[in-house]
């Protein structure tokens, strides 16, 4: 999968954001049936959307960087299961477990 898709998987999945008919733009629901387009939302690259996904999970995340290879690790500690997943990038670290801890596994290219 590239960024984009895992982008989208995050938006819908773990972000609750629903897409228009052609998948391109995801729109968040601000209440009484009004949505909002959410612009530029690309959480496996910029790190500010990246902890937006952190603060939307219901359990504690832990983000390293590894020591042992060059990248990052995140731990989403769900009660009695722990999701980890290993990326060059925090941020995409950040998405891969999310993405895990609600039940999608992704794999990369």
């Amino acid at each position: 999968m590239n960024n984009r898709e895992i982008d989208n998987l995050v938006a819908e999945k773990v972000m609750g954001y629903r897409f228009d008919s052609n998948k391109r733009t995801p729109y968040k629901n601000i209440g009484h049936g009004w949505e909002n387009p959410v612009f530029n939302f690309r959480p496996s690259e910029d790190i500010s959307n990246a902890w937006e996904v952190v603060e939307k999970l219901e359990f504690d995340v832990k983000v390293t960087k590894c020591k042992s290879f060059v990248g990052y690790q995140c731990h989403v500690f769900i009660p009695d299961n722990v999701q980890m997943c290993f990326a060059e990038t925090a941020p995409m670290a950040i998405c891969l477990a999310a993405l895990k801890s609600v039940g999608v596994e992704v794999s990369q290219e």
